[in-house]
């Protein structure tokens, strides 16, 4: 992958993702608000904020470790797709520490640091893990799944009995069927072109005969 490629594919993870941070916690907020009776815009518009701004800084955070980890694949011989659910597993943990440790910082002060990069770097390894089991399962679902057979008519399934004098003719008898009717029909066609030249050349003939 290029780098304006990964580039790309980056800045439409960190937009995505704080996107949906940003739901999630309007949700959760407004939630909240209706079952304490709290003012709900107020609520829902700090919640969504604060969802933001951790979701924003741990999806950048996290592209950053994933394409450093990624960017060293091609010395070792190795594709993206081959260390793509460790790297994701040690991105979103890192990612996790380190965005929790940052904002606990900001908000409760340096002693909230280490409880901070405990916690969310726990919760985000094991939120990882459950995607990629659950991404795993998936693909393999796919893999697994029978391959879909060929719709089929209703009248496929039914078989006459030997006794009956109707019986089902498969797709060459109707073929040749439908080859045969339509030789008739040329034929037939053929026949009507004579006798429609015939009858002009007689009236044509009687013509001359009264001249």
């Amino acid at each position: 992958m290029s780098l304006a490629d990964r580039i790309k594919q980056t800045s439409q993870t960190v937009i995505s993702g704080t996107s949906m941070a940003v739901l999630a916690g309007a949700t959760t907020g407004a939630t909240v608000a209706i079952l304490r009776n709290a003012p709900v815009k107020q609520y829902t518009i700090s919640t969504a904020l604060n969802c933001g701004v951790f979701g924003a800084t741990f999806f950048i955070v996290r592209e950053t470790f994933a394409n450093h980890q990624r960017s060293k694949n091609p010395r070792f011989g190795l594709k993206d797709s081959q260390t793509r659910d460790f790297d994701d597993l040690m991105s979103s943990t890192l990612a996790g520490a380190t965005t929790g440790g940052l904002l606990s910082a900001v908000y409760r002060g340096p002693r909230g640091v280490l409880p901070g990069a405990l916690m969310f770097g726990t919760i985000c390894a094991g939120m990882q893990v459950l995607y990629t089991t659950g991404n795993r399962w998936r693909q393999e679902a796919i893999l697994g799944a029978p391959e879909v057979e060929e719709q089929k008519s209703i009248w496929d399934s039914f078989t006459m009995p030997s006794w009956s004098p109707i019986r089902m003719i498969s797709d060459d008898e109707y073929e040749e069927m439908l080859d045969t009717r339509l030789k008739t029909l040329e034929m037939e066609v053929k026949e009507i072109e004579r006798e429609l030249k015939q009858a002009k050349n007689n009236d044509k003939n009687s013509k001359k005969d009264r001249s």
